[in-house]
């Protein structure tokens, strides 16, 4: 007699290889064959994967047609199966999948119009996050300044595509006009995928904003984003990208470092010389 694991992993593999046939030795006829009954099992989880990935993907589906997406749908399942019971996990890797699929290589693209689809996807589904009052800044010694790290609203996500995919992405939605086309040498771009409120925006942020939230994301403090910022623009306002981005809860939090003072003021001969990151209110 087999393991329960032995069964189990024959089960699986079964399930995405309709030629491994060692699970039909463990499997009682019982009036229908072994070979059918397990079918049954391999046709709803295939069926219900394929779902998944047109729920996360149709810009996709309607760029390749039905035909071609169920085509490389069921080429991508049997060898991401999920890892997890939430299916709205699957599907993350479709994007480098289609970049290495050759039926797909005329539509160089398509990765990043799924790596897109897959942050919208994301940033629906990402927890909340409370806004963070402007005024807090304010409550930071000047010193402490260029050590803070920021913290963005779960839901962010940043793409940059040499393709214009937002607009890809835009001419291929529901409510689109029919006549819309897209000029694929428009220039690459760089974008801000984030949740307000239960819509997702997708918006195209200059290269210093982008690099700076990008730096953020990675969890640089506030002086090290700017120095990525200022590799693009030195005259990037520092001032004004904060009190946006607070206002409008891009940024929601940030940490201190230990040791760094909060709600006192600190003497002016002790404080770091930093111009550039210096905070005054309007």
């Amino acid at each position: 007699m087999p393991t329960l694991r032995e069964l189990e992993l024959a089960f699986v593999r079964g399930m995405f290889d309709a030629t491994d046939v060692a699970a039909e030795s463990f499997v009682c006829a019982n009036g229908m064959a072994p070979a059918a009954r397990l079918a049954i099992y391999r046709n709803n989880i295939v069926q219900n994967y394929r779902e998944a990935l047109r729920d996360v993907y149709p810009v996709v589906e309607r760029l390749v047609g039905e035909a071609f997406f169920r085509f490389a749908a069921d080429s991508y399942i049997p060898c991401h199966p999920s890892c997890q019971g939430n299916l709205h996990g699957f599907g993350g890797e479709f994007a480098a999948f289609l970049e290495q699929f050759p039926p797909a290589a005329g539509l160089p693209y398509l990765g990043d119009v799924s790596r897109l689809e897959w942050n919208w996807h994301e940033s629906f589904h990402a927890a909340d996050a409370s806004a963070m009052a402007i005024d807090r800044l304010m409550t930071v010694a000047e010193a402490a300044l260029p050590s803070l790290r920021f913290q963005l609203h779960p839901s962010c996500r940043l793409l940059a595509s040499p393709f214009p995919v937002d607009r890809i992405w835009a001419a291929n939605q529901p409510d689109a006009a029919e006549s819309v086309t897209v000029d694929l040498a428009a220039g690459a771009v760089r974008l801000l995928i984030r949740r307000r409120g239960d819509a997702v925006a997708i918006e195209l942020v200059g290269d210093p904003e982008f690099a700076l939230l990008a730096a953020l994301m990675q969890g640089l403090p506030l002086q090290g984003a700017l120095h990525a910022a200022q590799a693009f623009d030195t005259s990037f306002d520092l001032a004004a990208f904060l009190v946006r981005r607070v206002t409008n809860s891009t940024l929601v939090g940030f940490v201190a470092p230990t040791g760094a003072t909060i709600g006192s003021a600190t003497p002016p001969d002790a404080r770091a010389p930093s111009p550039t990151i210096a905070l005054t209110e309007t």
